[in-house]
């Protein structure tokens, strides 16, 4: 009876042992329910008057499905950190934030994540290729690090493509993540904006996410905002680095939870409809009435948010389609896609006499929203540019025309828009604007480029969520 007893023991250990393999070999689901993303649309108002106001807002949210955790922490990820090492970072204790911020990130990495680490000059030099963080290379790693030193220009474009190659040579179902820190301006090799973005863009081909991080006064905020776009990541800009460390970790943190590396919005619009703004995002004319808008990685379990802004023509009676949208991207190697549900893209065209009507089809929450957030950020998009530029009037006048604006919508739909917040947020710009033109010539130049980088960065943050 012992006997039978052990031996049956041993075969009950053995059927269990047999199915955790089994269960660990099988694979594994990590999404409840469909793969698909989820998305939200809703317009500002369902009716216009004929020969009336023509612009109406499309709310739109893109909703990932739920992926379970076990997923997230299997998932590897490759870390490729493109460095500025030109002349300028020797400046202001850039480089060393910059070191302190690359050694966290390693030692944040575990050892099934790879690191590569690229700086650029004059030319770009791979300081490290793509290596497993393991207790025997974390040492070796910190070492390339340290060894960097600042001196010669800024030739970014080698820098990109070199990490580029890296991606190229080194196929990998990892999560894939380029990271660039610049604080100057692209003054060597390739130096247009436009060549540039193209170059980000390569990399959501080779499955992965490009962000930047704007270090300092010196960059370019529009050329560093563009990359990011372009790369399908995010822009980050910071004057005091000593926060450097902390967005690196919450870029590795994205890396780890990124459901699908780029998504593209496609859009054939309806006749006669244009489309003024996506949230800031590119937008690219691919036909006379189809436009591709590049709208990023998707992180898991987080939705995505932004506002569109078109115009619709009102000069007859009836409906009118903004047209149709699908939204492209890949999830683990598969090609997915997701409709605009087409009942939420129609309008109606009515009488004048019907004006009442119209108001009352206006869904107080998406104008109220598309008027306090996106349209601000548009607005600051603006100001940037004027500030950018040094042309004051311009500025105050972008501020004033906005205010009307907004007092104007506010009668028309009945809400308070021009709250005493929003007065008071507009007055504050009032005052950076006058302060950006004030004392010596100077000190108008650095506080001109503190506001206009201050003022792109708010408007990306108020416009996307």
């Amino acid at each position: 009876m012992n006997v039978l007893y052990k031996t049956s023991k041993i075969v009950l250990l053995i059927i269990i042992a047999t199915q955790i393999a089994w269960a660990r070999n099988m694979p594994q689901t990590p999404w409840q329910g469909s793969k698909q993303i989820q998305i939200q649309s809703k317009l500002s108002q369902t009716k216009l008057v004929q020969h009336g106001a023509n612009t109406v807002f499309l709310d739109m949210t893109f909703v990932p499905p739920t992926v379970n955790n076990i997923r997230q922490r299997q998932r590897a990820t490759d870390m490729i950190i493109v460095l500025d090492r030109s002349g300028s970072m020797s400046e202001e204790k850039k480089m060393p934030y910059a070191k302190a911020a690359i050694w966290d990130v390693l030692g944040r990495l575990q050892n099934n994540d790879r690191f590569a680490l690229v700086s650029f000059a004059d030319n770009a030099i791979v300081q490290s290729p793509l290596v497993n963080v393991t207790a025997a290379t974390r040492g070796y790693l910190n070492n390339v690090v340290s060894s960097i030193k600042a001196s010669g220009g800024t030739n970014m474009s080698d820098g990109l493509n070199a990490a580029l190659r890296l991606l190229e040579n080194n196929h990998s179902e990892r999560a894939r993540k380029i990271l660039l820190l610049s604080d100057g301006q692209a003054n060597q090799g390739i130096t247009n904006p436009e060549q540039l973005a193209q170059m980000a863009a390569t990399a959501t081909r080779y499955g992965a996410v490009l962000s930047s991080i704007g270090m300092g006064l010196g960059f370019n905020e529009n050329l560093m905002a563009k990359l990011a776009d372009y790369g399908m990541g995010h822009y980050s800009y910071l004057e005091d680095l000593s926060g450097l460390g902390a967005i690196l970790a919450r870029d590795l943190n994205d890396t780890r939870n990124i459901y699908a590396n780029s998504s593209t919005l496609e859009i054939s619009l309806g006749d006669g409809v244009k489309l003024i703004d996506a949230g800031g995002y590119p937008m690219t004319y691919v036909g006379a009435s189809t436009i591709r808008i590049a709208t990023g990685q998707m992180l898991s379990n987080t939705n995505k948010h932004f506002v569109m802004t078109l115009n619709v023509p009102t000069g007859n009676m009836g409906s009118v389609s903004l047209g149709t949208m699908r939204l492209n991207y890949q999830v683990d190697g598969e090609q997915l896609q997701s409709q605009v549900d087409s009942e939420s893209l129609v309008l109606a065209v009515v009488a004048p006499e019907q004006r009442i009507q119209a108001l009352q089809s206006i869904d107080k929450e998406v104008y109220q929203k598309s008027w306090v957030e996106n349209n601000l950020g548009r607005m600051k998009k603006k100001l940037s540019q004027w500030l950018r530029e040094g042309k004051k009037d311009q500025a105050k006048q972008a501020i004033i025309t906005y205010r009307k604006e907004v007092e104007a919508a506010s009668a028309v739909s009945n809400l308070p828009l021009a709250s005493a917040e929003m007065k008071g947020k507009l007055d504050v710009m009032e005052e950076q604007v006058d302060d950006a033109f004030a004392g010596s010539m100077l000190d108008q130049q650095v506080k001109r480029n503190r506001a206009a980088k201050s003022m792109q960065y708010d408007s990306i943050k108020t416009q996307r969520k």
